[in-house]
């Protein structure tokens, strides 16, 4: 560990780190304790008192925790002495809790850190104690924060900023109906009840005409927005405030359930009647259970093909009802079995629009890998023999490396013989044959260890080649049965087997597989061989 010995220095040899922080993001740039104007005070502080400053840290987030990224890293610049003082523009800056505290003072009484603030004296003796007390005072707050807000919803004001698509907060506090945003949550819940659109299509439509979200996101829907307008309550006449609680710990952000009796209701314009939400509910289940089946549908390629447009899993999608209209009338009619069909997750949830023809029939996709490996473990004559000449070419390398090797090993230790002799008969000093052995000692367990690895190599050459002759075994054993398995035997191979598949935007189907090498009846580790078909 360095010690530094400030008190012999001129005090214009110091140098210092700045921090700044602010608890979010609307202090990061109005105000006085805004960063820029921390960063603006301490950076004249040090100027006025000779500190050079060779790093600055700042960010965004709550003082009670020591997550933070820059002041981690500031810890971490501090232990490898980049710097001798740490300049923050308040006590309060640093730390607000015990745990940072204690992270701060570990590093300042190891490394001899100073600590000096802009606006207040650092006593590092009760730095620790205010810090705890900061957190006290914290949670205060905290607690005095919740109870006003508990006291603005018993009035039958909004106490948050968050409010349901559809309304604004009025002027009193009060949440107020916004008309064009209303007039798309009664659609939504028309097309959901009335005309028997699922979820997916209405956020589609809502999508193509360009709708404003009310968010930051503008005109991008998600199905999980649409969803949450469906099940929210709030817009039959009433939004509850307290169903959770929120606990800020050491580890992140808790979310906790609270009792029913502590909720409190506030009255919402209606925009849906009663009956027209319990019936959106009682689909919503009906479309759950249908989803449940679905899950339930077998899919032989499921988790192995990807998209190779935007690198998302292609994930199995099954129709079991289809809608017509005829005359006025909506009917519904059962498919059994299922169609099944495989789509490009990122355009399942509009993340992405990568694919021309979004759906590819399961059954095409499926016969269309499984032929391919079938036809691998109908003839894997071709491949196993190039893997044998891989693995003999690797081999024949080790050979050459470990005579090389052995052959440095055996001049180092005559070099070594040399000196020796030379010592021996007065010609070098102690020193000289200390400083020439040292030096041949680092090339003797060089060679040794390069040597040591060449046997190995060799080693694991004679135990791949019998891991070869496994293997080939195994595919002939495998090949005998493969017309008779059943679709889940199929995939339980193909797990096995299949490394990688994936399908480009016109339906070309790369297949990389991989041939297990080692205990292959029982698992498919490791996976060391791989053939790429299209």
């Amino acid at each position: 560990m360095r010690r530094r010995t400030r008190h012999s220095l001129p005090e214009s040899t110091f140098t210092a780190a700045i921090y700044a922080r602010v608890s979010d993001k609307s202090q990061a740039e109005d105000g006085k304790t805004s960063i820029a104007e921390q960063i603006a005070d301490m950076e004249a502080y040090c100027e006025r008192n000779g500190l050079t400053v060779v790093a600055r840290y700042q960010e965004v987030g709550q003082g009670w925790t020591k997550k933070r990224p820059e002041f981690q890293r500031m810890l971490a610049d501090a232990k490898s002495g980049r710097f001798d003082t740490i300049v923050c523009w308040k006590s309060d800056r640093l730390s607000r809790g015990m745990y940072p505290a204690a992270a701060l003072m570990e590093v300042v009484e190891a490394y001899q850190i100073a600590i000096r603030s802009v606006m207040d004296a650092v006593d590092m003796k009760t730095f620790g104690l205010m810090a705890a007390i900061g957190k006290i005072e914290l949670d205060n707050f905290r607690e005095r924060a919740s109870m006003g807000k508990r006291g603005a919803a018993k009035q039958g004001r909004i106490p948050i900023s968050g409010i349901p698509y559809g309304y604004r907060i009025g002027s009193d506090g009060k949440p107020e109906v916004a008309d064009a945003e209303a007039e798309i949550v009664q659609r939504i819940y028309r097309q959901y009840v009335d005309e028997g659109l699922g979820i997916q299509p209405i956020t589609r439509q809502l999508m193509a005409e360009e709708i404003p979200t009310g968010k930051p996101t503008g005109k991008k829907w998600y199905e999980s927005q649409v969803n949450r307008i469906l099940k929210n309550h709030a817009y039959t006449g009433t939004w509850w405030y307290g169903k959770t609680r929120n606990v800020s710990t050491e580890d992140g952000r808790r979310i906790y359930d609270q009792p029913q009796d502590e909720w409190i209701a506030i009255p919402f314009p209606p925009l849906v009647d009663e009956t027209t939400w319990e019936r959106a509910q009682e689909i919503k289940r009906q479309r759950m259970s249908w989803a449940k089946r679905n899950t339930r549908t077998f899919y032989m390629l499921q988790g192995l093909v990807i998209c190779t447009e935007c690198g998302k899993l292609m994930t199995g999608r099954a129709t079991r009802q289809n809608s017509v209209r005829k005359n006025g009338k909506l009917y519904h009619y059962v498919i059994d079995p299922p169609r099944r069909y495989y789509k490009c997750y990122g355009m399942f949830t509009g993340e992405t629009n990568c694919r021309e023809h979004p759906f590819i029939r399961a059954e095409k996709l499926e016969d269309l890998v499984w032929s391919e490996v079938r036809g691998f473990l109908s003839e894997p004559g071709l491949l196993l023999r190039g893997i044998d000449s891989l693995r003999g070419q690797e081999d024949e390398r080790a050979v050459e490396g470990l005579a090389r090797a052995e052959k440095a090993l055996s001049a180092a230790q005559e070099e070594e013989d040399r000196a020796i002799r030379l010592y021996v008969a007065g010609k070098i000093t102690d020193s000289q044959l200390d400083r020439q052995r040292r030096f041949i000692t680092e090339r003797l367990e060089h060679y040794q260890s390069t040597i040591d690895d060449y046997r190995a190599q060799a080693a694991a050459g004679a135990e791949r080649r019998a891991q070869i002759n496994m293997a080939i075994d195994w595919l002939k054993r495998m090949r005998r049965g493969l017309d008779a398995l059943t679709p889940e035997e199929r995939r339980e191979l193909l797990l096995v087997l299949v490394e990688r598949a994936t399908i480009d935007r016109n339906n070309n189907v790369d297949i990389t597989v991989a041939i297990p090498t080692q205990e292959l009846v029982v698992t498919a580790e490791p996976r060391s061989s791989c053939w790429s078909a299209r």
